[in-house]
């Protein structure tokens, strides 16, 4: 495996070394205390079109280790493809890997912190270009492909167990473009178009599987109530049409409670419809769990009807 530059060189890869030490710092200010909900990637990248927080979430990181490992990586992949690619190229990548490794998480899941998608993405593009590219020959050794794909597993099999939560599908999409990635840089003209095709195809599933089929493929126990809950604080904030947005993504996921229908028909209400109103009220006065509350909301609904003038 190839030697990574000393870290007195930093300022000779300033894509690799900003990355780094925003990682570091957003990492410092998080566990000093401060809140860093605004790095999340949540229900506000779509409904609010915060598309930052599909890259920002790669900063922050859970713990020591995680922090560690992910920089050591960053820094010796990072570095060859950012001296072999030069800057502009090394930074497109990373996004890249970023953007696509965040919206696979969340698709699935709630969302994951940390630049570890990053890092398969460039282990998977350089595994590739190993065998393929004389600059990049040793690279990658059996031995630091075997950790990858240890490791890849061992994750798999700590969240399952519920030691220790990992974005373990953030790690198999950015490997995955990372392979792509590397096979449309250094294949023949077949496998190339191929590859450019393959990450296309991906990417494009990735940003509807993060949006509109989100409701639908996500199985998170998480996702729902954190989109309820920005639902209801969007409510107490005065803003209605938020609300709106956030709740109807709430009520297509499964299990959604009558809490969150009842909630959806407080919004539309609020935001002047009151026939969706009054069908989200009928929807949560419908469902087991429903209280008098809910029934009451129904009928007040139905007499406002009533004393409506005719139109």
């Amino acid at each position: 495996m190839l030697q990574p530059p000393p870290i007195n060189r930093a300022l000779l890869y300033p894509v690799t070394t900003s990355v780094a030490v925003a990682a570091t710092v957003v990492t410092g200010y998080w566990w000093t205390g401060h809140s860093i909900d605004s790095f999340d990637m949540n229900g506000e990248v779509w409904a609010n079109w915060q598309l930052w927080r599909a890259l920002t979430c790669i900063l922050p990181h859970g713990n020591f280790f995680h922090l560690a490992f992910n920089l050591y990586w960053l820094w010796v992949f990072g570095t060859l493809v950012e001296h072999v690619y030069g800057h502009l190229k090394c930074a497109a990548i990373f996004l890249l890997l970023a953007f696509g490794s965040s919206l696979g998480e969340y698709a699935v899941f709630d969302g994951g912190i940390g630049l570890s998608g990053v890092g398969y993405g460039l282990w998977g593009m350089i595994w590739v270009l190993e065998q393929r590219d004389a600059r990049f020959h040793g690279a990658v050794d059996y031995q630091t492909s075997q950790t990858f794909v240890i490791w890849f597993f061992l994750c798999i099999g700590l969240t399952m167990a519920n030691i220790m939560p990992v974005a373990n599908v953030a790690h198999g999409v950015g490997a995955i473009l990372g392979v792509l990635l590397g096979f449309s840089i250094s294949g023949d003209s077949s496998q190339k178009w191929k590859s450019i095709l393959g990450l296309a195809a991906l990417m494009g599933l990735l940003v509807l599987g993060a949006t509109w089929f989100w409701p639908w493929v996500n199985i998170s126990k998480y996702a729902e109530p954190k989109i309820e809950w920005a639902g209801y604080q969007a409510l107490q904030q005065g803003d209605p049409a938020g609300a709106v947005k956030f709740l109807t993504l709430a009520v297509k996921m499964p299990h959604a409670p009558a809490r969150a229908w009842y909630n959806l028909g407080v919004a539309y209400e609020r935001s002047g419809q009151p026939a969706a109103a009054l069908a989200a009220f009928e929807q949560a006065a419908r469902m087991p769990e429903a209280d008098a509350g809910m029934q009451q909301a129904v009928q007040d609904m139905k007499d406002l009807y009533q004393k409506s003038p005719a139109k």
